[in-house]
Order: structure tokens, then C-alpha cells, then sequence
């Protein structure tokens, strides 16, 4: 039975503390890695900044994200890589007027992450880099927008010829309604602009009215290097379909 100490231990812990981070999805498509699937979250480690603000907010963030292929057709249906990334990072946003037209730049993103595949041998991969993020809205909160994502990033030992396919930035955006339609795109060039990779996501809400929830129906295409941390320097392209829970 809880009691009031449980109840504040747990408040103390969680209440406004972790969050969303990355997307949330389950997808299946064909080939050998059918299904992808990816979970994440931040917790908040501490305040920086004004309490009291109702325009900005200022922490220390502990995030992780997991993402996985999945050879889900073969026999046993054998993971065939999966990607573990925990990270440390000062994040500063600003919410973004309602109505604003404009351009606005809403936050900063400034920390360290660690990407490792959990394999050894032959097979193991892993690297530590330092990034900084930043993120531009075009348009108002509640409406169709614009956002921008510019990512600049530098490699902390290790990473081997890792930085040859995956370079030294990449930028992400969407465009889309807060609550309609939305086409999100992840795009890198490698080192010498010449390892191009692109991501789409485009997802469309949903609400499943028998268990109250509102999920989102997500088609995602991949056409590039390293969709998997095993295969940095393969290139490979797939088209997949699914339900995602945080876009």
C-alpha cells in the first residue's frame, strides 16, 4: 500500500521530471531487417533557470534512446542490430507564440552522447561524440509550421571511419500541422558530401476510440548509409509501416 512518503518519493522522482524524446515507433516493411522499432525518453536532472517562467525552460537533461532492425521473418527472429545511446545534455527552449508567422528560434541543445551496439568482436561498434543543436520554428505552435533542426557535431576518439559516412552535422526538420499531417525528414552527407543519407516520416494522427488513445499511422523511408550501426558503411534503402506513439 502506498503511503504519503511513497507518494512524495515518486512526485519528487517523476512528476514533470522525464518526458518524451525522440520518436516512439513500431514499423514493418520487407527485406531482411522487416521491422524497426524505436523507444526514447529524457529525464530531467535539474533546473537551470527561472521556475516561474512561462516562456522558457532551462535544465540538465539525462536522455536515452533505443532503436533496433529486426530479421522478425527468419528463424528464432533474430535482432539483427540494435543501437543503445544514452546522453547528457543542457537543453534551453523557448515555447513558440501561437500565432507567430514569423521565424523564432526556440531552443538549444549542447551535450554528449554515447552510441554502442552492444556486440563484440568482429561485430562491435561504438561512438562518443559531442553535439550542438539547435532548432528555428517557421509559423505558429498551433498551426501549420515549419521547424528546422541544424545539428554540428565532433567525434570523441573511437569512431574509426565511422565520421567518413556519417560526417560532422545533419539536419533534421518537419513540416506539418500540430495536430494533422506531418512530414519529417533526417538528412546527413558524410565527410566529403559524398555518403548522402535521407530519412522520411511521415505520419498522420489517429485516435482509437475503444481504448481511448491517440497513436500516430507512420510511413517511414530510409535510403542511405548505416540505418544500423552494424552497417555504417553499407548502403541500403527500405520502406516500412507502422504505429508511433511519439512523433
Amino acid at each position: 500500500m502506498e503511503t504519503e512518503a511513497d507518494a512524495s518519493i515518486l512526485g519528487r522522482t517523476f512528476a514533470g521530471r522525464l518526458q518524451a524524446h525522440e520518436p516512439v515507433y513500431f514499423i514493418y516493411g520487407s527485406g531482411t531487417q522487416a521491422a524497426k522499432f524505436q523507444f526514447s525518453f529524457k529525464y530531467k536532472l535539474a533546473d537551470l533557470g527561472d521556475k516561474t517562467s512561462a516562456t522558457t525552460l532551462n535544465s540538465l537533461q539525462l536522455g536515452y534512446t533505443e532503436r533496433s532492425l529486426w530479421d522478425i521473418n527468419a528463424a528464432s527472429s533474430p535482432f539483427y542490430d540494435t543501437s543503445y545511446m544514452p546522453e547528457l545534455f543542457w537543453e534551453w527552449i523557448k515555447i513558440p507564440a501561437k500565432k507567430q508567422n514569423d521565424l523564432s528560434w526556440n531552443a538549444l541543445q549542447l551535450g554528449v552522447k554515447h552510441e554502442s551496439n552492444g556486440k563484440g568482436g568482429a561485430n562491435s561498434r561504438s561512438v562518443n561524440t559531442a553535439d550542438l543543436r539547435s532548432v528555428f520554428f517557421v509559423g505558429p505552435a498551433d498551426g501549420w509550421r515549419l521547424v528546422l533542426v541544424p545539428e554540428v557535431l565532433t567525434y570523441l576518439g573511437g569512431a574509426g571511419d565511422i565520421a567518413e559516412y556519417r560526417g560532422y552535422g545533419q539536419l533534421r526538420g518537419s513540416l506539418g500541422k500540430a495536430n494533422g499531417p506531418l512530414l519529417a525528414f533526417t538528412s546527413t552527407a558524410g565527410k566529403g558530401l559524398d555518403h548522402r543519407s535521407v530519412q522520411l516520416d511521415m505520419t498522420y494522427p489517429v485516435h482509437v476510440r475503444f481504448l481511448d488513445m491517440s497513436i500516430f499511422v507512420l510511413v517511414q523511408y530510409f535510403n542511405g548509409y548505416g540505418e544500423s550501426l552494424l552497417s555504417y558503411n553499407q548502403k541500403s534503402e527500405s520502406l516500412r509501416l507502422g504505429v508511433a506513439l511519439v512523433r
